[in-house]
């Protein structure tokens, strides 16, 4: 055979191979087929409309909910200036001994959020969104910028009061003692500097000691961020049962799905003491008390692990005035029974400091009254 039909035939099956290699590839482009059926977009929803009126009422209701509680939200801007040292290479001097130091000023920045509760202005945060900081603007939900006067705060509660000019719309409380386990809630706020924004969840406990600071939180499962921290955690009747303050982050710094919300019956009564007196009152009796086991209430002669059992009387105090002792159990105040060693606090913090109160006390299996004078408890 000739040569020249020996490279042919080899060009040919080089070519063949080819192609066997390369034909996957056609089916990367398929072919565009064409259709003479019209594409006409569906006109009826997968369910009927009122087929399920229940939850298309409950969408509607949600969204009217929302709408009328964000406008009395608004979202926190801080700053303050900061002075720090810094390293300074000048000249050849200070890179045979050492870089001097100068003294430069930085701006801080926070972002948190709030709840307006009165139509003149009033707006509740938390203590640690505003602590530390000179200016403190507003921008409320019409997208207006309001600087802020901060009235008091109370680290505390984690409580702080705003003012801005009124007349603005407002949220009111709700009764957070009556709130329960499992009860929706809303919260609103604005995580990350997201305005806002709005989450849903339940109360997932009450009573939660988170630091210690006295106060009983609510813990939620919805959704709070940074930012969220001082606005609003809301029922279903759009009132304020608690201020977001705090969320378990296991170091994280993010929301890995438990909240913590100050109850709204201590918000407003840190708010009306600060707006009394330009601070957060505490009413003590000074002494310190312990909760009841169900044995130990026993052998001090109750039926039931009422009250608390004073293990401590401060010298000088009220309580010492009026002959209370360690050992002896409050079981009452004026005429009502206390639960727990923790509803005493609770029932002091409606008594005006100065006013006498009759604490119904057991000792030795016997009961008795004392009259005592609630005193104002030191600063902490």
């Amino acid at each position: 055979m000739p040569r020249k039909w020996v490279f042919l035939w080899l060009i040919v099956l080089i070519s063949m191979f080819a192609w066997a290699q390369l034909r996957p590839f056609k089916y990367l482009q398929p072919r565009v087929k064409a259709y003479s059926d019209p594409a006409l977009p569906a006109t009826a929803p997968a369910s009927p409309r009122g087929r399920f009126p229940a939850l298309e009422a409950l969408e509607s209701d949600y969204a009217e909910l929302v709408k009328s509680v964000v406008p009395a939200v608004v979202s926190i801007t801080t700053q303050t200036k900061i002075k720090q040292r810094v390293p300074y290479v000048l000249d050849a001097f200070d890179l045979i001994f050492g870089p001097r130091e100068r003294v430069v000023e930085q701006t801080k920045t926070g972002l948190g959020s709030g709840v307006i509760v009165s139509p003149e202005g009033y707006i509740l945060t938390n203590h640690h969104v505003i602590s530390g900081m000179s200016e403190i603007q507003v921008q409320l939900s019409d997208g207006r910028i309001e600087h802020a006067d901060l009235v008091g705060s109370d680290p505390g509660t984690d409580i702080a009061v705003l003012k801005i000019n009124g007349p603005v719309e407002a949220l009111a409380f709700g009764d957070s003692d009556r709130v329960r386990v499992g009860q929706p809630v809303l919260a609103v706020g604005n995580p990350f500097g997201f305005q806002e924004t709005v989450t849903q969840g339940i109360v997932s406990a009450k009573g939660r000691a988170v630091r210690d600071s006295g106060v009983e939180f609510l813990q939620t499962d919805a959704a709070v961020n940074q930012g969220n921290s001082g606005g609003p955690l809301l029922n279903f009747r759009g009132e304020v049962i608690g201020i977001n303050s705090a969320i378990y982050s296991a170091n994280t710094g993010t929301w890995l799905g438990i909240s913590f919300a100050i109850p709204a019956n201590v918000a407003k009564q840190s708010m009306e003491s600060i707006l009394r007196t330009g601070r957060v009152q505490r009413q003590t009796l000074g002494v310190s008390t312990m909760a009841l086991t169900p044995e130990l209430a026993r052998q001090l002669g109750l039926r039931a692990p009422i009250g608390g059992m004073i293990t401590q009387v401060l010298p000088g105090s009220p309580a010492e005035k009026s002959g209370l002792q360690p050992g002896d159990v409050i079981a009452g105040l004026n005429g009502v029974i206390l639960e727990n060693s923790a509803a005493l606090p609770k029932a002091l913090a409606d008594v005006q400091p100065g006013t006498r109160v009759k604490l119904t006390i057991v000792r030795d299996g016997r009961e008795y009254t004392v009259v005592c004078e609630v005193a104002e408890a030191r600063s902490r």
